[in-house]
């Protein structure tokens, strides 16, 4: 993790248990042998955009298989979440860990599926910024009052990393960036 200023936001507001968490979830995937991806709010910090957020959001290639490794140690760090299948929890610091699954689409009508991880690291993985931008509008297109949070991130990222209108992202969001990247440069904040 190395983006200043996500840095100074999780110091500042008391988050770097976030950061601990991330670490020790892609230190317990490698040991498996399991590829990750963060993604979600954490990613957005790292790509640029400190903004607040209280969980971990991972993309495995087997989300039961990762609650099963992650938790197979009763006296290890991570729990099971009674009544969610795909969420452990941190118990050092109560920080949750969203496991989201690879190739799939986080809810029905979206069209981005999340990536496929391909690197086995004990470092967090941090989706691409043409991956995370797509997910993050592929999200609020299909949710657009619930997932207002969505839209204001890729909002931005293309503010704070001048970031091109001809961005490579999935062809199924690509009109909606193009139009969120146009009316920013109407404004004059792009």
């Amino acid at each position: 993790m190395t983006d200043r200023e996500a840095y100074l936001l999780r110091e500042n507001t008391g988050t770097t248990g976030l950061e601990f968490t991330a670490r020790s979830a892609a230190e317990a995937l490698a040991h498996f042998h399991i590829p990750h991806l963060i993604v979600g709010g954490l990613a957005v910090q790292e790509h640029g955009y400190p903004r607040l957020t209280l969980d971990v959001d991972i993309v495995v290639p087997d989300v039961l298989e990762a609650v099963e490794f992650l938790t197979a140690d009763l006296s290890g760090p991570f729990a099971r979440v009674p009544g969610v299948e795909d969420r452990v929890l941190d118990r050092r610091n109560d920080v949750k860990i969203n496991l989201l699954p690879a190739g799939r689409v986080l809810r029905p009508g979206c069209k981005v599926p999340f990536p496929q991880p391909r690197i086995v690291g004990d470092q967090p993985q941090i989706v691409s910024l043409t991956d995370l931008i797509s997910l993050k509008l592929d999200s609020w297109a299909n949710n657009p009052t619930s997932r207002l949070k969505d839209k204001a991130d890729v909002v931005e990222l293309i503010k704070n990393r001048n970031l091109p209108r001809d961005l490579a992202v999935a062809p199924a969001v690509r009109g909606v960036y193009i139009e969120t990247w146009d009316a920013l440069k109407a404004e004059g904040t792009s």
